[in-house]
């Protein structure tokens, strides 16, 4: 009976023990879980506790370090699980691995002087000096410069103007030197003589006219600098005036394909397209639609210049699908295609809307 009651007191001492054991080990559910709703089941521990498995991680959970952490791309799910490689593991598509923080500890950038890969060290180069627009070849400059010389010169010959100006109109295809060109209010302005109906070839007054069209074509900065040398007192009119003089008396195709190539150009300033209409310029559009040159090709370029400065400048975005423009190459058109008539109807109605001044014929 003795033994018996000492047997029962050990069994108790014992539970007793391993209950306050269980009591010390066990998280307190009002510290150690995260509960957003009275749903015990919706509760989840404060520190993540990791498997071999995927789990979701929680905005709010104590990530523990050393796990395998990714972001799952299909649901925007962060998971993680105990970091142990698998052999022959699929990668999954839709899912991102992430560096946690903890795991950079103690990483050190590498030693990229002791790469003598040329490679990487040019990449190291630009990536530590400073970003800057690209140098310009002396030999252009050098070319720009003689060439701006020998047209501003007013007693140049024409066997040195023609190569002068060529070589102005492929530098000005760059931003740079479209730039410097327009810029420089000597060569403007004695481009502008140039491209005047003068004495002078009907060779270099295109080539005057392509340089400048050229040099202020999609360049903004150009296309201001330009017109600043112009409407004052010593330069009372300027380039626009001049295209629309060319409209109403040229009559060479070339020449009047290069006046519309400079008149687009300068209408992308709204100053320039707003006086072109009110100076009647849809009726010389309309007149030059319906020109008819003794080449089929040379009509057709003028028309697809003419259908390009519609869409281009006066027609909206959702109408620009309308004609399909004639590339100068399909022959001889019937006078009911329909692209003519597209272009046609929208020129009339511009002219409607702006009859311009009745002073063209002056």
């Amino acid at each position: 009976m003795v033994l018996h009651g000492r047997l029962i007191a050990c069994l108790s001492t014992i539970a007793t023990f391993f209950t306050a054991r269980a009591a010390i080990l066990s998280p307190k559910a009002a510290t150690d879980l995260i509960c957003h709703t009275n749903h015990a089941s919706e509760c989840y521990p404060q520190t993540f506790q990791p498997t071999e498995k995927f789990q979701t991680v929680h905005d709010d959970q104590n990530l523990p370090p050393g796990l395998h952490v990714r972001l799952n791309l299909a649901t925007g799910v962060k998971e993680a699980r105990l970091n142990i490689p698998e052999p022959n593991e699929d990668v999954d598509a839709s899912a991102l691995t992430i560096i946690d923080d903890s795991d950079l500890a103690g990483y050190q950038e590498p030693n990229r002087e002791a790469d003598d890969s040329p490679v990487d060290s040019q990449q190291e180069d630009a990536r530590q000096q400073p970003f800057l627009p690209p140098q310009q070849d002396v030999a252009e400059g050098t070319l720009f410069s003689d060439s701006a010389s020998t047209i501003k010169n007013p007693n140049s010959q024409v066997y040195d103007l023609l190569p002068a100006i060529e070589n102005l109109e492929d530098l000005a295809h760059s931003y740079h030197w479209g730039l410097s060109l327009a810029k420089d209010g000597e060569i403007i302005h004695r481009l502008f003589q140039l491209l005047l109906p003068t004495q002078l070839s009907l060779e270099i007054r295109s080539l005057a006219t392509l340089v400048f069209g050229t040099a202020i074509h999609n360049n903004e900065a150009a296309l201001t600098a330009a017109l600043s040398h112009f409407y004052n007192d010593e330069w009372p009119e300027g380039p626009l005036e001049a295209v629309t003089m060319a409209l109403l008396h040229e009559q060479s195709p070339l020449l009047l394909n290069r006046m519309l190539f400079l008149l687009s150009s300068l209408c992308h300033d709204q100053t320039q397209l707003q006086k072109f209409l009110e100076a009647g310029g849809m009726e010389l559009l309309i007149k030059t639609y319906q020109a008819e040159p003794t080449a089929v090709d040379d009509r057709d370029r003028l028309r697809k210049k003419v259908t390009h400065f519609l869409l281009d400048h006066l027609l909206p975005t959702e109408e620009m699908g309308g004609p399909d423009i004639p590339n100068g190459n399909d022959g001889v058109e019937e006078e009911s295609d329909p692209d003519t008539e597209w272009t046609m109807i929208h020129l009339q109605q511009f002219a409607e809307k702006y009859p311009g001044h009745q002073n063209n014929e002056s």
